[in-house]
């Protein structure tokens, strides 16, 4: 089974649900059409499916097969009733999903072998990671037939996975989000899984932890369970406390690494009202001791920080007001543009001469004088990150002594913007390239000081074609972008493994920086104007004006 990165193409979907040997969609034999979802009705409203009716015809049989699987209920049992007593077991609905809101014509490729063309728009594979697709593509997919002992048609070969309108996706499935740690076990990290309602999910949640994260992440992001860790049972949630039982691998960790299980365990499992967690090993209790507790909120200013009439500073009522923590340093340099850190208390700036750094009250220090550099950014170990504009893979980072490294990257284009989610384990880039457009994520890689060495390998989100101007962090799971078509630029939310959310156009949108949620997005237009998000009505304009905003890291 060939498995895709978290917001790959769907163009690898067919083998997400282990589908062999489709390439074409035949044109030969009848055609049916198939509704799989016929009811319309509000997606709040989840009835059971129909079971198998007698003398159902191969087609029908089909039809009921996929409706039945808007129902996860008692492990999808009425799903399976449309599969032969030896298929039944073997079947995998958790395999993945694909998510489709057109018709479904199926057509007779072979004796008792029924062939769909699914247009598929999202997916979810088979480690539960949610992709949007850039574009719709048509995806077959083969059922086989044979009659039980009874004479009955049932299915008795089929992909893994199920098939769902986005309608019945949104009722059947929930998403979670998984905590892993940044490699100095200061933050927990979200890597979102999408799971359909059942009495398994956090057996499923304690097992995506336990196998680690995602290929992409790989390297980026750290884990205190050590390897060959398994969940024996299921986990027990009672009075808000969750007891998982795992392997005796865990018995000889270090009080830290006991510590730091327990807090991915009950971070991950908070959703589901467990805001404590206790591990056992085989039904004996780890003791754990208290210990610093890792962020995984990681917010920034409530008000935007930008430059206006010669100051640099946060912007409120109408007035700039100078960072306590690094004072007017920046306004000497003429700054053009500016990344500052978390506490307020250092900053990145772009300028004719290149980038600088401000660190507290201390006077500039130039770093970088190529030319052509891109607003730079900062991560929460102090590096300054700065790359030329024309060079997306010429990226160099300084440390806290103003010594550059190397971070290897390879990739081609004019780069719009770079930002370090908050945590400092991924990179966000805003490219042109070639082929258009892409915004994309890549795990920042680490050596053991926490040096950055390189950035692995992107994964893409779905931005379609039109011009990207810039994109920022909202918070640790969701990042903004800013696209362009004509003079009028949208805004788009991302939650990361999740669904994405237009937040509006804005005419002259040049800019956009995140906040502490949705709410604290601001958009800078072309005459310096700065506004903000103003629910179902789109924006308002702040009264704050701008000549830049800054990113907050």
């Amino acid at each position: 089974m060939i498995r895709i990165r978290l917001l790959a193409p769907v163009a690898l979907l067919g083998a997400i649900l282990a589908l062999a040997g489709c390439a074409n969609i035949p044109t030969g034999g009848g055609v049916s059409k198939l509704t799989i979802d016929s009811t319309r009705r509000d997606a709040a409203v989840l009835t059971l499916p129909d079971e198998p009716v007698k003398g159902a015809s191969q087609d029908e049989i089909l039809a009921g097969f996929i409706r039945a699987g808007r129902s996860s209920a008692a492990n999808y049992q009425v799903a399976r009733d449309f599969l032969t007593d030896d298929f039944r077991a073997k079947w995998n609905p958790n395999a993945g999903a694909l998510i489709s809101s057109s018709s479904i014509d199926s057509v007779v490729v072979a004796p008792d072998v029924l062939q769909i063309a699914v247009t598929v728009s999202a997916t979810v594979d088979a480690d539960a990671h949610y992709s949007i697709a850039d574009v719709s593509r048509t995806q077959p997919l083969q059922f086989h037939f044979a009659k039980d002992s009874k004479g009955q048609w049932r299915i008795s070969s089929a992909p893994d996975g199920t098939i769902l309108t986005p309608n019945r996706f949104a009722t059947v499935f929930q998403s979670y989000d998984v905590y892993f740690f940044d490699p100095s076990f200061q933050y927990l990290v979200p890597d979102r899984r999408w799971f359909a309602n059942s009495s398994q999910v956090a057996t499923r949640i304690v097992r995506a932890l336990l196998d680690g994260p995602p290929d992409w992440l790989k390297g980026a992001v750290a884990t205190a369970f050590p390897n060959g860790t398994e969940l024996t049972g299921v986990p027990l949630i009672e009075q808000g406390r969750a007891t998982v039982d795992l392997t005796s691998q865990v018995s000889s960790e270090s009080a830290a690494g006991k510590r730091r299980m327990t807090q991915q365990l009950t971070q991950s499992l908070s959703t589901l009202g467990s805001p404590a967690v206790s591990i056992t090993v085989g039904g004996f209790p780890v003791t754990v001791t208290d210990g610093p507790d890792p962020d995984h909120l990681e917010t920034v200013l409530s008000d935007p920080v930008g430059f206006e009439r010669g100051v640099f500073g946060t912007l409120v009522n109408g007035t700039v007001r100078p960072l306590p923590g690094i004072g007017t340093a920046i306004d000497k340099l003429g700054p053009t543009g500016a990344a500052v850190g978390r506490n307020g208390d250092q900053a990145a700036v772009l300028s004719a001469a290149g980038v600088s750094v401000v660190r507290g009250t201390a006077a500039a220090v130039l770093l970088d004088a190529r030319p052509g550099l891109a607003v730079p950014s900062l991560d929460p170990e102090g590096f300054v990150w700065s790359v030329p504009s024309n060079k997306p893979g010429a990226i160099i980072a300084y440390d806290g002594a103003n010594k550059p490294h190397d971070v290897a990257f390879s990739l081609d284009g004019q780069v719009s913007s770079m930002s370090l989610s908050r945590d400092g384990t991924r990179m966000l880039m805003a490219v042109q390239t070639s082929s258009g457009p892409k915004l994309l994520l890549a795990g920042v890689i680490r050596n053991r000081d926490l040096v950055p060495t390189s950035l692995g390998p992107p994964i893409f989100l779905p931005i379609g074609g039109a011009s990207l101007v810039s994109a920022s962090w909202v918070s640790s799971s969701t990042v903004v972008a800013l696209t362009q078509d004509g003079g009028t630029a949208v805004a788009t939310t991302y939650d990361l493994g999740g669904l994405r959310k237009s937040l509006g156009s804005i005419q002259g949108g040049a800019a956009v920086v995140g906040g502490n949620s949705s709410e604290g997005i601001r958009v800078l237009d072309s005459s310096g104007s700065v506004f903000e998000p103003s629910g179902s009505f789109g924006w308002q304009d702040t009264g704050l004006n701008a000549s830049f905003l800054a990113s907050q890291q």
